[in-house]
């Protein structure tokens, strides 16, 4: 096959996101492959493997496979648990296409807290609405 021919990984996914079933799977699997994405760069930038990682988060091995594959959501019990052994800030900001975004800037001034707590560890989970 001539280098002509050749596609980059770039170039098919473009392609494939012309599906739209395929372009619905992409956007909501796209959470998880950012969690996934840190999760291995913790685990680099901390020479672990995955087996150790695992220990860290009181988790088995297979457990972080599914999480750096990208293709298992983590519930928000596991996004916390995450946050807490490793030290990591998770920000989950979700807001709907027709709505300005108005949490996620120095100044929120639109949001209001409904409800903060304090875990045992004293991470924190806040609630907000605007």
């Amino acid at each position: 096959m001539a280098n002509t021919q050749l596609h980059t990984a770039k170039a098919v996914l473009a392609e494939q996101l012309q599906d739209r079933a395929v372009r619905a799977e992409w956007d909501a699997q796209a959470p998880a492959r950012a969690l996934a994405v840190r999760l291995v760069q913790y685990r680099v930038e901390h020479g672990l493997t995955q087996s150790a990682l695992a220990r860290l988060l009181a988790l088995k091995q297979p457990a972080v496979a599914r999480l750096e594959s990208g293709a298992h959501t983590p519930t928000i019990g596991t996004l916390l648990r995450i946050a807490e052994a490793l030290e990591i800030e998770i920000l989950i900001d979700i807001k709907p296409a027709t709505k300005r975004r108005s949490w996620v800037t120095s100044r929120a001034d639109g949001a209001r807290v409904v409800e903060r707590v304090t875990t045992a560890k004293g991470s924190e989970v806040l609630a907000a609405a605007s």
